[in-house]
């Protein structure tokens, strides 16, 4: 049976009882004195109940979960600024110092290695500080902070992006990570160990490793950041995560990181009562399915798609005429919900 904390009138009760007895009238000395001493003793106990809760990664507060990690090795994700190739256009042979300061949408950016305008070679930039505000498209235009001679004003980011840019991990998701290095120990290298290594990466929330990828001895470690959008990381970050996992795997092993095809699965329903707000709790149910459901090369069973539009709030009856089966992705497969065409 759980331990119950007294309230404070009980704790009050009870003092007042052993000062004066039954027969305490309401305001003598005794009875302050009680109100007190009960105050203090509910303060003790909401102690004790709080220092209780520190003990277990589920209900932890901040601090003492950072410490429970660090005690197992699970270090909260920092924030990291995003960096990735940009043009400049101008007079041929004109430089672009190193420390030349570019600005979008109020976030800076800092060219971290300086060259010559020649033939349109893209220059690296990074992000002035971290997070993920700092990433951006293919084709985004940036402007000079202070003027740069023969340097025209506006550059561009190339075609590979301004990636890497992430937050500082999120607290429920640390927990969870904390959570799963006590669950899953590690084992000198399988499959549990190299996801576990991938998720310890900056912007990677879930991984899934396939031995033999491509023949004996390799190992195919698939990776997704579920908070940026595209899911799928880019080169630079499959390649931050490649070069963390070397150290770590087991000397035989050959390790390649890759991104899964995501795999759009379209929705063809009618539904009863067809309403907006049925329609939309229907479309959140299919979302939130694929979120919780979801595996690498994982087929999606036809029956829990028609139990998630049944669990929709206000929904009463509905045909759900596409898929008409379950859907079977290939092993390097993602399926990602693909919205909803009513009729």
């Amino acid at each position: 049976m759980p331990f119950e904390t007294p309230s404070l009138p009980a704790l009050i009760g009870r003092a007042s009882t052993d000062l004066e007895g039954s027969e305490a009238l309401r305001r003598t000395d005794a009875a302050v004195l009680a109100r007190v001493h009960g105050a203090a003793l509910y303060g003790l106990y909401q102690y004790l109940d709080w220092m209780h809760r520190q003990q277990f990664t589920d209900t932890a507060d901040e601090e003492n979960l950072l410490r429970r990690g660090r005690e197992r090795g699970v270090l909260r994700k920092a924030p990291t600024p995003a960096a990735g190739p940009v043009l400049f256009t101008g007079t041929a042979g004109a430089s672009v110092p190193a420390g030349t300061r570019l600005e979008v949408g109020g976030v800076l950016f800092e060219v971290t290695e300086g060259g010559f305008i020649a033939g349109g070679a893209p220059m690296q930039v990074q992000a002035v500080d971290a997070g993920s505000a700092g990433n951006l498209p293919a084709g985004t235009q940036l402007n000079l902070v202070s003027p740069v001679l023969g340097v025209n004003s506006v550059a561009t980011v190339a075609p590979d992006g301004v990636t890497g840019g992430t937050e500082l991990e999120d607290l429920e998701a640390y927990r969870a990570r904390v959570a799963e290095r006590y669950r899953v120990l590690p084992h000198g290298g399988n499959a549990d160990d190299y996801e576990r290594w991938a998720k310890d990466q900056p912007g990677i929330t879930r991984a899934w490793c396939r031995r033999n990828w491509l023949g004996p001895g390799t190992v195919g470690v698939f990776v997704v950041n579920d908070a940026a959008d595209p899911i799928t990381p880019a080169a630079p970050v499959l390649a931050a995560v490649k070069a963390a996992i070397e150290p770590l795997r087991p000397v035989q092993a050959e390790v390649h990181v890759l991104a899964p095809a995501l795999v759009p699965v379209p929705y063809k329903i009618s539904v009863t009562p067809d309403t907006p707000r049925v329609r939309a709790a229907v479309e959140a149910a299919l979302a939130a399915l694929h979120a919780r459901s979801s595996e690498l090369g994982g087929t999606l069973l036809h029956t829990h798609i028609g139990e998630a539009i049944s669990g929709a709030a206000g929904e009463v009856d509905h045909d759900l005429q596409l898929p008409a089966a379950d859907v079977v992705p290939e092993r390097h497969q993602l399926l990602v919900y693909g919205g909803v065409t009513w009729v």
